[in-house]
């Protein structure tokens, strides 16, 4: 009799924790490094109601053995087994299973791919299957010869109990689990009232609010979709639970553990898309507040006195040179200071936090913030050096020369062209100087001729783009009392790239929006300034290998915007560092640096002595990305400088 695991269809929530708990069975107890490693065994099939658990039958007569010319997959101890080993890659299997629950994966380090299927955990250290351990509803089970008996006997019974034997079955409980309260979530100003200031429009939660949040919370697993979905790996469950218990430092040292600016992620992160857009509760509800309840802990705790204890950590000899104080370069000299290793943090900047504090408006993140964790890292024993360019106040090699390793961690600066001709004329301006010399009046600094300051005042304003970016410029734009505020994108409301949230806050606020438009052409007046954008609507066609539908020109469509400021938010792009010419770290093609590979650490460059993570290697994207990747990057030079300890003992 073969053994398999049945799942109970009234009773699977859709929660995903099954699929998480085989991955990381199989990967040593570890979370994926990619979402390319994330392949489970075990598959949840969802509609817009139900969802239910699938895997492999482990058949007596199992097809897929028979299909198989290479002898690779066996009946074991009730069980059909995979060799990989043996493994061709021939579909074989694929084909002749009348399940699904044979997949294709890549082979670690290779582009071959190999068969995969559910080995019944036996080649995990865990004593049951993980799924089955960790499914929250107990909707899983073992099925082997036994428990079918008992289920026929039970069945047989009440058959001879009453006519009508449903009646006995047990009632699910997925809908008393689901029945929570309904999401709160955090207060926002008034629209009316916030376009006045510069303040942030959220209102943090008070300790009533974030016990009500946190309770709300199902508790997956420890180990969740939610915390799957973020970056970092955050404990989101565990920090939520202990909210509900009011332990909020405990709390504090676990959002910690696993991020260098939780406050900061709490705020910025687009949680929609991330954690809480993964949340079991959306469609029950709506997510529980993970950002509010993360900004929630750390606020308070940090207003309580909470602060890193590093009593216990041991000093090292070795020094780090950190290039750029944004979250990738923060997130590598928190890890190395915590490891006893002195970091030193250069940022061109007179505040740390690069585009955190120079690229998000302070209506979303108020700079006290960066210059309250700056202290904190400076009593942790990092060094800033402010207002220091590479290359200009310090040469590279210097670095070199006086450091063990060095973390690059630049970011991405250089402007993405709109493409057209005049795009350079009077009253054109890309995103990031307008961001950064409006957050430096706000902050109280002087203007830096590289970020120029434009008075838009009673002004006709058009942003192009649809990004966070661009919502960033909309409602600077609002606050700094323009005219008119318009936002032209290419394509329609659905597809915009940023977060929901901040395109509500920026239709609240008033901003115009026009979408499946496409700039073709700027109008100069007689003085060579911009007067006007020609548009063109453009309607969505089929999708491009990125899965997003390519937006097609609609012929006699044109038409003009009258427009005295045009601010172009078309993103980031790899800034041009002529300071690393001549040290041998290697470049592709759009001048991202290479890192890993050909026996090397995650995160090392071509040359072994420098890491570098974030932007600059990944291309513009999140916080919490950049932060995850500086802190793997601490890591991997932690085990560069043991080894070349171990090596000189």
């Amino acid at each position: 009799m073969n053994k398999m695991i049945i799942a109970d269809p009234s009773e699977c929530i859709g929660c995903y924790v099954c699929e998480i708990a085989c991955v990381v069975a199989h990967n040593h107890q570890c979370w994926p490094r990619s979402t390319r490693e994330f392949v489970p065994r075990i598959r949840v099939l969802k509609d817009a109601k139900n969802s239910i658990a699938v895997t492999c039958r482990h058949c007596n007569n199992a097809p897929c053995i028979t299909s198989c010319p290479v002898d690779a997959l066996r009946f074991v101890s009730a069980t059909v087994q995979l060799d990989q080993n043996r493994c061709i890659g021939c579909k074989s299997c694929i084909i002749a299973c009348p399940f699904g629950a044979i997949d294709m994966v890549p082979a670690v380090d290779s582009n071959i791919v190999l068969a995969q299927k559910c080995d019944m955990c036996q080649t995990t250290s865990v004593d049951q299957p993980a799924c089955v351990t960790h499914c929250p509803t107990q909707a899983l089970r073992i099925v082997d010869e036994q428990t079918l008996l008992t289920l026929r006997q039970e069945r047989q019974q009440r058959t001879i109990d009453s006519k009508d034997y449903r009646q006995f079955e047990k009632q699910p409980q997925r809908k008393q689990i689901l029945n929570k309260p309904l999401r709160k979530g955090a207060q926002k100003i008034s629209a009316q009232q916030r376009i006045q200031h510069f303040a942030e429009i959220y209102i943090g939660l008070d300790q009533q609010q974030a016990r009500y949040e946190s309770t709300r919370c199902l508790y997956c697993a420890q180990k969740a979709h939610c915390n799957l979905t973020c970056p970092l790996h955050n404990h989101i469950p565990d920090f939520i639970q202990l909210v509900s218990e009011g332990n909020i430092m405990e709390a504090a040292e676990l959002c910690h553990q696993s991020s260098s600016l939780p406050e900061i992620c709490g705020r910025v992160c687009p949680q929609d898309r991330l954690c809480e857009g993964a949340c079991t509760l959306k469609q029950h509800g709506g997510s529980v507040s993970i950002g509010n309840l993360e900004r929630y802990i750390t606020d308070t705790a940090l207003e309580q006195g909470w602060r890193p204890n590093l009593s216990q950590v041991s000093l090292r000899p070795e020094r780090v040179a950190i290039i750029g104080a944004g979250p990738a370069g923060l997130g590598c000299a928190d890890i190395l200071a915590r490891a006893g290793v002195k970091a030193d943090v250069y940022e061109r900047h007179p505040e740390i936090g690069g585009l955190l504090t120079f690229g998000i408006p302070p209506f979303k993140l108020d700079k006290q913030l960066l210059s309250s964790r700056r202290n904190i890292f400076s009593a942790m024993g990092i060094q800033f050096h402010l207002n220091c360019e590479i290359g200009q106040d310090i040469s590279f090699s210097t670095l070199t020369n006086d450091y063990d390793a060095i973390f690059l961690g630049t970011g991405t600066y250089g402007l993405m062209n709109i493409g057209l001709e005049n795009e350079h004329a009077s009253g054109v301006i890309q995103a990031l100087d307008f961001l950064t010399a409006n957050t430096r009046r706000v902050m109280g600094l002087e203007d830096d001729p590289r970020y120029p300051w434009v008075d838009i005042t009673n002004k006709k304003v058009v942003v192009v783009g649809g990004g966070d970016t661009a919502m960033d410029c909309l409602r600077t734009a609002v606050r700094r009392n323009a005219a008119s505020v318009t936002c032209a994108y290419r394509r329609d409301e659905a597809s915009m790239p940023g977060s929901k949230k901040e395109v509500t806050n920026a239709q609240e606020e008033g901003v115009e929006f026009l979408f499946n438009v496409s700039p073709q052409c700027i109008v100069l007046d007689d003085t060579k300034k911009v007067s006007a954008v020609k548009l063109t609507r453009v309607q969505l066609g089929e999708p491009g290998k990125d899965g997003r539908r390519r937006p097609q020109l609609i012929a006699g469509s044109e038409f003009e915007l009258a427009v005295d400021v045009l601010i172009i938010a078309f993103g980031f792009q790899p800034h041009d560092m002529p300071w690393l010419q001549g040290h041998n770290i290697n470049l592709d093609d759009w001048g991202l640096i290479q890192t890993g590979g050909q026996g090397r650490l995650l995160t090392q460059t071509s040359n072994d002595k420098i890491f570098a993570g974030g932007d600059a290697v990944h291309g513009a994207d999140l916080v919490v990305t950049a932060m995850a990747a500086g802190r793997q990057a601490a890591r991997d030079i932690l085990n560069l400088l043991d080894r070349k300890a171990s090596n000189n003992q």
